[in-house]
């Protein structure tokens, strides 16, 4: 049930039953390539890169790479009731540079769905925590996301029925 005491007409069970779930984890390794084509995408200047693709082990990201380094989808996926998506903001806390030659194991974890009603009718807020670290479990970054749908029922999804 929504916080304001209200029966909840979007978020079902099915949906509930992924606040805690995560997705298997995923390895990225960094190169030192992918670091300087990165800066350039952000600075606009690309910095030599030698034949063999590295510019050192030394050579530290931004701390934004992580947003790259990308999470397996959930299996099943979630039951998105809306089919519009859009991204409702993202806080990040960065823990220990990510340099050329480390692996980024990136995990992303539900930690609660809500709904709420607006302007363009009743919306479903998902709230997710995306941990990205190093082999050792040291952690270089977390990410807590929310993403909202809205809109027209997507497809397959249970929204008509909910009275949404």
């Amino acid at each position: 049930m929504p916080s304001d005491g209200t029966k909840d007409q979007v978020v079902t069970p099915e949906m509930r039953a992924f606040v805690g779930k995560s997705t298997r984890p995923v390895t990225h390794k960094v190169r030192a390539r992918d670091i300087a084509e990165f800066d350039a995408a952000i600075s606009g200047e690309l910095p030599e890169v030698t034949g063999d693709g590295g510019l050192g082990n030394d050579v530290e990201a931004l701390g934004t790479i992580i947003r790259t380094f990308l999470s397996a989808p959930f299996d099943p996926p979630f039951p998105e009731p809306f089919h519009d998506i859009l991204d409702g903001g993202s806080e990040y806390e960065f823990h220990r540079p990510i340099r050329a030659g480390d692996r980024v194991t990136v995990v992303r974890t539900i930690k609660d769905v809500y709904s709420k009603n607006g302007r363009l009718g009743p919306m479903l807020f998902k709230i997710a925590e995306v941990t990205y670290s190093a082999p050792d479990g040291e952690l270089f970054a977390t990410q807590r996301s929310t993403s909202i749908s809205y809109g027209r029922p997507s497809e397959g999804s249970n929204a008509d029925s909910v009275g949404v």
